[in-house]
């Protein structure tokens, strides 16, 4: 079988829980005879480089290869040069059977994306996608503010990466039941199936150390390193005196004191540094961790949630008593008294009691403890029997949809698919740009069936005329109105338009060849999807990129996350759903046309590459945007939809908080710094106001410029 596993962490590239998983997976396929590909991220300026680690071929990404990348923030532009190069390898060498990737940090939304979008690459491989750390969980118990861009759209790319995977599995129940807190799993898509792992040769175990604890692991809150020095701290100063040696990493942030956590925990915890019950000797190397851990009399893994840490499990492996939370699945592990000890934080008592039960226990028997906890490991991770667990149900699944895999579940109308395909171009004085927009059109791979052009009154001589050509070549229907607007001159091409999908086209825009083919290639695919975009290539004024993303809710609510003038329909859903208000006079009325189709149960979908080409003029509508028409415009849109905003006030209060009003970003992969200015009474800018109102031809100068700088 043909293999490929998608991971952050591989030894010794990049270290971590994730890494030991992914190298035990590695190994354990390996043996088993399959052929395996691990990807991990690389360094260098090649596109990938490719290289064997123990016999394991090893693909390193380059996380800057593509200029469209450019565009995404870190966690974002990760997935997509994992996607891109997974696509290029398939090209080259054919498809994997199986791909496997991690959920931490969304890392192959992309790649399931594009597998959803029917992109011919990825269709036929089955998708695994394992359990580790969801960002979206782990952030939250170390006290990271999980609505804050980018973290919250690293939660919606894992959340995305659940969806669309064939079959989800996790190493524990614990961690499966800390997602369901936060939203439901595709329960009929998720098992359990423990980590592999093959524990190394040790030399024999020394006596232990009596009364020295060892913590191992991430000095976090989530690792529960607070409350256990709580606890030690109260025992300490009620006379025990258990040496504590507190292994890792000093150098985790802890944000809500913007500090590090050596720092904090240093500094509170120094009289018991200065009378030798407590150490942090920082990141241990691996070399050396035999020494510290040997003559443990117990290690403490203290997590107030995790998942399956290896901490807990190489401690096992070793022999080791270990003293466990419940909060984790480290307790399932863990017969209590016989393959170690578990207490509760929710009874803290329950600490004091278990350490002083393993304080009172015999040499003999603790060795006891550790002989059969490293036989419960040998056994309950063994490499065959993990295998076949994972292979039972690799064998079932089937690689295929019929409904598109939203990030987010809601009501959705499905409508059949269609055969023809209508243009609406609105024009009004475009005919510098229309010649260009056409040809763009007649270079489309799938061409339209018929071309509308709205003339919406226009004026312009020279617009007129070219008009006028246009209207004598084939495929092209000119229909005139007097001016209306934008909103009414799509609505009335929509109306007239004779194909079963529909598309919009600005007459000064154009398209990439393959949009429209992919994006029927879609709503064909799929009942339930109603509209396709596509990521947008700026052109004119500026030759930034802009990443849309899938319209989900709440975000939608928040800001518009699509080019809603680029998209192409089912028309049928258009006129249900998608009419133009023409209430918005402004500008936003297609994003309101996307809260339309959305509060009416009709779904769409973004390619994730650039097919839209928008053009970028000084004198353009949305050019003429200032904050008070955005402000009225969004106003007037929210209280079309009081019901969507009402079910969901709490997440779109965080997100505000978080990031500021929605008309100031338009990219979550990216952070935000919000700041504000609050003017006081009675200060200069209030007073020059108050000065300039007495002048009414400075007070037109003046709001003249604004409007220029504006």
């Amino acid at each position: 079988m043909k293999y490929w596993l998608l991971t952050t962490e591989y030894p010794p590239l990049y270290g971590g829980g994730i890494g030991t998983y992914a190298q035990n997976a590695a190994k354990m396929l390996s043996a088993e005879g399959d052929e395996v590909t691990v990807f991990v991220p690389g360094k260098g300026d090649t596109p990938y480089a490719i290289d064997f680690i123990d016999g394991i071929r090893v693909v390193q990404v380059n996380l800057h290869r593509t200029p469209e990348s450019a565009c995404l923030g870190h966690v974002a532009r990760q997935s997509y040069e994992f996607a891109m190069t997974v696509r290029d390898l398939i090209r080259l060498e054919g498809k994997p059977d199986v791909i496997e990737s991690q959920e931490y940090q969304g890392l192959p939304y992309f790649l399931l994306q594009l597998k959803a979008l029917q992109y011919p690459e990825f269709q036929g491989v089955k998708t695994v996608l394992s359990i580790h750390a969801p960002a979206f969980v782990y952030l939250h118990y170390n006290r990271d503010n999980t609505y804050r861009f980018p973290h919250y759209w690293t939660g919606e790319m894992e959340w995305g990466s659940i969806a669309a995977a064939d079959h989800i599995i996790a190493p524990s129940h614990f961690i499966l039941d800390a997602i369901r807190r936060f939203g439901p799993l595709p329960e009929e898509r998720v098992s359990v199936v423990r980590y592999p792992f093959l524990p190394e040769t040790i030399p024999p175990t020394p006596r232990i150390k009596k009364g020295k604890l060892v913590f191992w692991g991430k000095l976090s809150a989530q690792k529960g390193v607070f409350p256990l020095l709580d606890y030690m701290s109260r025992l300490w100063d009620e006379g025990l005196g258990c040496e504590l040696v507190m292994m890792g990493g000093k150098d985790i942030v802890y944000h809500p004191e913007g500090r590090m956590m050596g720092q904090i925990l240093e500094e509170k915890y120094a009289r018991y540094i200065e009378r030798g019950l407590l150490t942090f000797p920082g990141k241990i190397n691996p070399a050396a961790m035999g020494d510290y851990l040997s003559e443990a009399h117990a290690i403490v893994i203290p997590s107030t949630l995790d998942n399956l840490p290896f901490a807990c499990i190489e401690a096992m492996a070793l022999g080791k008593v270990v003293l466990v939370s419940k909060q984790g699945g480290q307790h399932e592990l863990i017969k209590d008294g016989d393959t170690g000890f578990i207490f509760d934080h929710e009874q803290p008592e329950t600490f004091r009691q278990q350490l002083e039960r393993i304080l009172k226990t015999g040499e003999a028997e603790l060795t006891a403890i550790g002989q059969r906890a490293a036989a419960h490991i040998a056994e309950e991770l063994d490499y065959k029997k993990v295998y076949k667990q994972k292979m039972a149900i690799i064998q079932t699944l089937s690689p295929e949809r019929s409904a598109f895999p939203y990030t987010h579940a809601i009501p959705t109308k499905a409508i059949a698919k269609g055969q023809s395909l209508s243009v609406v171009i609105p024009y009004y004085n475009m005919g510098a740009y229309i010649r260009e927009c056409i040809g763009s059109l007649r270079a489309s791979l799938l061409q339209p069936d018929e071309i509308l052009i709205v003339n919406d009154g226009s004026r312009d001589q020279a617009s007129i005329d070219a008009l006028d050509a246009l209207s004598r070549e084939p495929g092209i229907r000119v229909i005139h109105q007097l001016n209306a607007g934008l909103s009414h001159a799509r609505n009335v091409g929509a109306a007239a338009a004779k194909g079963d999908y529909l598309a919009f086209l600005d007459a000064d825009d154009t398209v990439h060849p393959q949009y429209y083919r992919k994006a029927l290639r879609v709503l064909d695919s799929y009942p339930d999807v109603s509209f396709v975009g596509s990521w947008v290539q700026y052109f004119g004024a500026t030759d930034h990129t802009w990443p849309a993303w899938n319209p989900e809710l709440p975000y939608i609510l928040l800001h518009n996350s699509v080019c809603s003038g680029s998209l192409v329909y089912k028309r049928a859903a258009f006129l249900q759903g998608g009419l133009n208000d023409r209430a918005l006079e402004y500008g936003l009325e297609d994003y309101d046309s996307v809260l339309g189709l959305i509060a009416g149960g009709y779904r769409g979908v973004v390619l994730p590459e650039p097919l839209f080409n928008y053009r970028i003029r000084k004198d353009s509508m949305m050019r003429r945007m200032n904050l008070h028409k955005t402000l009225y415009s969004y106003q007037h849109i929210a209280s079309k939809y009081p019901d969507l905003y009402a079910r969901y006030a709490v997440e779109l209060f965080c997100l505000l908080n978080a990031n500021g009003p929605g008309y100031a970003f338009d990219n979550p992969s990216l952070e935000m710094t919000v700041s504000t200015h609050q003017e006081e009474p009675g200060g200069i800018r209030s007073r020059l106001k108050e000065r300039i109102k007495q002048y009414p031809a400075l007070k037109r100068v003046l709001l003249t410029i604004k409007s220029m700088l504006s």
